[in-house]
């Protein structure tokens, strides 16, 4: 008895949550997007090669992806800003955490006209240890985080606002 009622706890919890096993969503997005240009127009160059892979890894996973400019929607994806705000805790007078919150645009054009064009916002912590590769990394996985719930926000506003898909 007591198995199942952890095993219900935990079905709850990940429902609750909002987990989605991967690959599953169902977008009902007919058309395929052509990835014309990736920009970071921050000065945190190291993420450019992360935002670049992580944009065409996002549209490969869902099957979104073709090599066929003129007939698909040509997507534009810009990283604007990013930006830090630490926490110090007082006892040891040093940052153990910080956020990291990042602004994307994301236009789409098809036969040269602006269709769909939005910002769109998201924020992670991460944790700040003395080890400064560990930081970098943790930093790197909120990156990454933030930047795939983006990818995601985009997808059901586009599918919301494009029903006429091709």
């Amino acid at each position: 008895m007591k198995k199942y009622f952890v095993l219900l706890l935990v079905i709850f919890v990940q429902l609750s949550c909002g987990y989605r096993i991967a690959g599953l969503d169902d977008f009902s997005i007919k058309e395929k997007f052509y990835i014309a240009e990736v920009h970071n127009n921050t000065a945190e160059s190291e993420f450019s090669t992360i935002l670049t892979s992580e944009v065409n890894d996002f549209f490969s996973k869902y099957n979104l992806l073709t090599k066929k400019k003129e007939t698909a929607s040509n997507l534009f994806v810009s990283l604007k800003t990013i930006d830090y705000k630490s926490k110090i805790l007082q006892s040891y007078s040093r940052a153990i955490s910080s956020d990291l919150s990042i602004d994307v645009e994301i236009v789409v054009k098809r036969e040269g006209m602006v269709i769909y064009k939005k910002s769109f916002s998201d924020a992670n912590s991460y944790t700040i240890s003395t080890n400064i590769t560990e930081t970098l990394n943790n930093r790197k996985n909120a990156f990454i985080k933030s930047l795939n719930s983006i990818l995601m926000d985009f997808l059901h506003d586009y599918k919301e606002k494009n029903t006429d898909n091709r």
